[in-house]
């Protein structure tokens, strides 16, 4: 061990270690504690020694010397004096600080077995993780990752020309993401807590005409595709979610009392669905072309529910002139045809299996117009009669 008053020149080119020792510590005479340990490789190191509460000696790491000026070193050094003398615990900051987990480790350990039981697009989370987030800070530990970088990342994906749906997407995972790593007490505070959302453009919302309508039919008559018409025509007839009528499975469906209970909806529950007529017409006709299989809408080469299909759907829409027709507008289709037949807002809400009326509420514009429609009727009877009036 040895005294010295530390400077920049000795810290920059310092005695080279005996061979006989593995190390030489160097006490600064100016600030009590503060050290510079040379190795024998020359490899030179910044401590700082305390007594924590207990009157134990401990020693604090600060950094190398190659890496950190002297000025800054001390600058530390005096911060750990004061924390110690207030009686914080900084031998177990270094600790929490050694077990902090990399962020791939924390989702990959933690965050995805915790989600995989109960949240039914895991899936998707892991493909964002894995695409968009990993590569930027998979191997950073989780309290290394500031708001400033949280900010930027959604910075870069509003250059990058991102829809701000989808960046808010990404940003809800990882917001999602770090508010559990601060529930479970891994991090101090969610470095994305607070982070604004991005104003979304709002989707017009489509219906069709019946002469679309019409078209559309015609185009899945037409259609060589053995699963896809089918599957439409089933969309449109039910008013059933996508993932809904593609996850069908025949032991879900009782012909008899026309009812197709779909065990795990959006809401978390199970839910009927009243079929019609055409409607079971359509599933006896598959269930008479598959033998074996589990699944209404199934991919005969891999024996498991039909996931990809955009490519014959793009060609129906098109050829049917309604290229702009995404499918979950026939659900939107479905409520307009029975709020537009005098069906109520409350009997759609239980058709579309919709968790609260508000969600269902969006739809009372049609009913207005249905309602004005009804309206115009009464005057056209009041005034039936050149002389006018209701006596005339």
């Amino acid at each position: 061990m040895a005294k010295i008053y530390l400077t920049s020149g000795f810290v920059q080119n310092p005695p080279q270690c005996p061979s006989s020792k593995t190390k030489v510590d160097y006490y600064d005479t100016k600030l009590p504690g503060f050290l510079l340990e040379v190795r024998t490789t020359g490899r030179a190191t910044y401590y700082q020694r305390y007594k924590d509460k207990y009157g134990r000696i401990k020693q604090a790491r600060i950094g190398h010397a190659a890496s950190l000026s002297l000025e800054d070193a001390r600058s530390m050094a005096r911060q750990i004096r004061s924390q110690a003398l207030m009686g914080v615990d900084l031998n177990l900051d270094q600790e929490k600080l050694k077990a902090m987990p990399t962020l791939t480790e924390f989702v990959l350990d933690q965050y995805l077995p915790y989600v995989k039981g109960y949240k039914r697009t895991w899936e998707l989370d892991e493909r964002i993780f894995n695409n968009k987030i990993k590569p930027k800070w998979g191997n950073r530990k989780l309290s290394e990752i500031t708001r400033q970088d949280i900010e930027l990342f959604k910075t870069d994906f509003i250059n990058a020309d991102y829809k701000p749906a989808t960046t808010n997407r990404y940003m809800a995972l990882l917001k999602y993401i770090f508010s559990l790593a601060e529930k479970w007490e891994v991090i101090d505070k969610s470095p994305a807590r607070g982070t604004s959302k991005l104003e979304e453009n709002n989707i017009v919302e489509r219906y069709l005409t019946a002469l679309e309508t019409e078209n559309l039919l015609r185009e899945l008559k037409c259609c060589e595709h053995t699963i896809v018409p089918d599957l439409i025509e089933f969309l449109i007839l039910t008013g059933a979610r996508k993932s809904e009528a593609t996850n069908a499975e025949w032991k879900h469906m009782d012909f008899e009392n026309e009812i197709w209970t779909v065990p795990l909806s959006k809401s978390g529950h199970s839910r009927p669905i009243v079929l019609s007529q055409a409607a079971i017409r359509l599933l006896e006709k598959r269930k008479g072309l598959l033998e074996n299989t589990p699944y209404v809408f199934v991919n005969l080469q891999t024996g498991l529910p039909i996931k990809y299909f955009y490519r014959a759907w793009n060609n129906i829409r098109k050829n049917a002139g309604i290229a702009d027709v995404r499918l979950h507008d026939l659900r939107h289709n479905f409520a307009s045809v029975l709020i537009n037949s005098g069906v109520s807002l409350y009997e759609v809400q239980k058709l579309l299996g919709h968790s609260n009326i508000q969600t269902t509420q969006r739809y009372a514009h049609l009913e207005k117009s249905t309602l004005k429609e009804a309206v115009s009727l009464v005057q056209s009877r009041i005034y039936a009669g050149e002389n006018g009036g209701l006596n005339g």
